[in-house]
């Protein structure tokens, strides 16, 4: 991959769409997203996430893009189009990987989105960006979300101890990753 398209892709499931984030979305953003909830399991999320910060996270995310450095979706529901998270890609073009991230707000927590989402941009990733690899991780109080990591193939390789510092406490981080290959392998 040498670059992105100049317009970013909507993605669509058999229940979301996942889509480039607008000015729009910015006081729904905020809204889902102000929950400690989401942002304690998340390491770069502000909290609160107030419309400010909606705003110049859909700004950064937009000039990201343009400057190939991430993929920035918003997660809705396909039949109301109603924004219910974010999922996004690292890119990291020059060794041809990405580390995928994702929330979603806690009204939508174990109805299979998630994973859902995760397995759309695994595809988009591998498929339309002919990444070789994609990886993600998370903190170890949170293993639902290794569990969604695993249901879409990504496999455990390691766990960084005691590696982040969230709220004066250490955090184990465990590293998920899939080779473009093994992820071909699955699908046939």
């Amino acid at each position: 991959m040498n670059s992105l398209p100049t317009t970013q892709a909507t993605l669509e499931t058999k229940r979301l769409l996942l889509r480039p984030l607008c000015d729009a979305d910015t006081a729904s953003l905020s809204k889902i997203a102000n929950d400690w909830d989401i942002a304690k399991f998340l390491s770069s999320m502000p909290h609160p996430f107030t419309l400010e910060v909606a705003k110049s996270f859909i700004e950064s995310s937009n000039s990201a893009y343009l400057d190939n450095e991430n993929i920035v979706f918003a997660i809705t529901k396909r039949a109301s189009k109603k924004l219910i998270g974010i999922i996004e890609l690292d890119l990291n073009i020059k060794d041809n990987h990405a580390t995928a991230s994702y929330w979603i707000g806690k009204d939508y927590w174990g109805k299979g989105y998630t994973t859902e989402a995760l397995e759309e941009l695994v595809r988009f990733g591998f498929k339309e960006l002919n990444l070789h690899r994609i990886a993600s991780h998370h903190f170890h109080n949170n293993p639902a979300s290794g569990k969604v990591m695993q249901k879409v193939g990504l496999k455990l390789e390691g766990k960084r101890r005691e590696h982040f510092r969230k709220d004066g406490e250490y955090l184990d981080i465990l590293d998920y990753g899939i080779l473009a290959r093994e992820w071909s392998k699955n699908i046939l």
